[in-house]
This record gives structure tokens, C-alpha cells and sequence, in this order.
């Protein structure tokens, strides 16, 4: 399958993958509550767009890259923003 490289796309991969690993976490996260911190699955999502950040990266997909970049800036605003409050 080939991937394009669009910009919005990037937007939406970068938004949604780490909001679907949130919420998986979300659903988990009272069994390991005693384990991680409470900030723990704001950093996966941080985390997880850095790597598809990187792939994107390493194939020479710009535009992608710049759509995943943004949104990972997105959530690192909300989580300096939750830390804040």
C-alpha cells in the first residue's frame, strides 16, 4: 500500500494514533494506576507521534512529516496546559 504524502493526512495520523492509544490506556489505566504516574499516557501519545514522526521522516515523506509535527505540538501544548493547572 502506498502512503501519501499530504499534509492533512499527517494532521490526522498525528491526532488520531495517539488519541486511539489513549484511550486504550484510558481503559487500562485503573489496573496500573498504583504503577504509573498520572501523566504516563500523555507521553505515550507525545511518544508515539515521534516515532510515526521518524518513519515519516526516513521515507522522505515532508508534508506527512510536517502534518505529524504539528499535531504532536498540539498535544504537547495540552499536556504543558493540564500540568499547568
Amino acid at each position: 500500500m502506498k502512503i501519501k504524502d499530504k499534509f492533512y493526512l499527517g494532521v490526522l495520523y498525528g491526532l488520531a494514533l495517539p488519541l486511539l492509544a489513549y484511550v486504550f490506556g484510558d481503559m487500562i489505566q485503573e489496573q496500573l494506576a498504583k504503577v504509573m504516574r498520572p501523566n504516563f499516557f500523555y507521553i505515550v501519545c507525545i511518544a508515539l507521534n515521534v516515532l510515526i514522526f521518524r518513519f515519516a521522516i526516513k521515507k522522505e515523506y515532508d508534508q506527512l512529516a510536517r502534518g505529524i509535527l504539528l499535531s504532536t505540538f498540539i498535544y504537547a501544548m495540552i499536556f504543558a496546559f493540564t500540568i499547568i493547572k
